[in-house]
């Protein structure tokens, strides 16, 4: 399981984001982002790695009302347990408060927002407490956000204040900021190298790429989103290898290429979303759109890794993963990943071959 969603960057495309954001969201001033917390940043040209409050006090508060989730036969991250439980005292003279807090989620709140939602929208905010919006509703992933948690962020700074996670933070904050050291940021200019020389494209964007561990996420979740001209990766544990996350930057390339060319072969692309959208892995990729670009996504994500490793043993094991994910009902993802194999024959930049791609696309069976 890469991860439960990739699905920011999420533009007007997704019907729902475009029948409610008129409905009043936030009236934000723009500022740009100031990371007040030198010791909690590690920096490098073109990459840094973020020890973030932000993310810290929202997956908090999500797990102090009711958020649970993890992974089948996973324990839950050490730093997670400890935060949960210290809350769980600091709370422990509050219940009404906790109460209002949990009613807030199970509302209009609950129904529409996902892990991912709220991780988007905390890069909106300031870096620190207490935490206001700083970033304009046209930047978020999800548009809707803007409306659904336009007083989310008065709820949070309570939640800061009586679950006291300015010293929680405090006593968990070295277990971050060891993560912080494991990232290799040569590597990740590796990577990043490789990629575009991959794709036959000059480099398209002059991101900081900021990847940012949330050690209070369920395992294997990640989001990347964009922010001012930072694309930032949050990662849960075992989402990532302390290196580039290829998959959650190749969404910054890939989504807008796929909704470019979607149109042209709508009628293909909609029956093998049809066939698949039912699959266990296929709940947080509901919009036939979202679908493609996420299937491409590991299909490119799949071919990169296997170019760039000798192992026979790790090639049989990134085989069987494109066919895991094809019969868990990403069904492109093995006919995207094969037809990768003839570009990668050719001399085409890859924004040119993807309509190819498309139209060479076999009719789903």
């Amino acid at each position: 399981m890469r991860e439960c969603a990739a699905l920011v960057l999420l533009l007007a495309v997704l019907p729902v984001a475009g029948c409610v954001a008129g409905l009043g969201g936030s009236r934000v001033r723009p500022e740009a982002v100031r990371f007040e917390h030198p010791d909690e940043i590690v920096q490098g040209e073109g990459f840094m790695v973020l020890a973030d409050r932000r993310q810290f006090a929202v997956t908090a508060f999500l797990n102090a009302t009711g958020y649970d989730e993890e992974v089948k036969g996973r324990p839950m991250h050490p730093v997670r347990v400890q935060v949960r439980e210290l809350m769980t005292g600091n709370l422990a003279g509050h219940p009404e408060k906790v109460k209002a807090w949990r009613k807030y989620r199970r509302g209009l709140v609950r129904k529409y927002m996902q892990i991912y939602n709220y991780e988007d929208y905390a890069l909106s905010l300031s870096t620190d407490y207490p935490f206001r919006r700083i970033r304009p509703d046209q930047e978020l992933g999800y548009s809707y956000t803007a409306w659904i948690l336009k007083d989310f962020p008065r709820v949070l700074n309570q939640f800061w204040e009586t679950a006291r996670l300015g010293e929680i933070w405090e006593q968990v904050k070295p277990e971050y900021l060891a993560e912080l050291r494991k990232y290799n940021f040569e590597k990740m200019q590796r990577q990043m190298d490789f990629l575009w020389s991959y794709l036959r494209i000059p480099r398209q964007d002059a991101f900081t790429v900021v990847n940012v561990p949330n050690l209070l996420d369920c395992h294997y979740h990640a989001i990347g989103a964009r922010y001012e001209d930072f694309y930032y990766t949050v990662e849960s544990p075992g989402s990532h290898s302390y290196d580039l996350n290829i998959h959650e930057y190749l969404h910054s390339i890939v989504n807008r290429l796929v909704q470019a060319h979607f149109q042209a072969q709508e009628v293909k692309l909609l029956a093998y979303y049809r066939a698949g959208k039912n699959g266990p892995l296929c709940k947080p990729y509901q919009h036939p759109v979202g679908f493609a670009w996420e299937c491409l996504v590991r299909a490119l994500d799949h071919r990169l890794t296997m170019l760039q490793t000798d192992d026979p043993a790790e090639k049989k094991r990134i085989e069987g993963q494109v066919d895991w994910e094809t019969d868990q009902g990403l069904v492109l993802a093995r006919p995207f990943y094969q037809m990768l194999a003839e570009f990668e024959q050719g001399n085409q930049p890859f924004d040119q071959f993807l309509p190819m791609l498309f139209e060479r696309l076999p009719e789903p069976k």
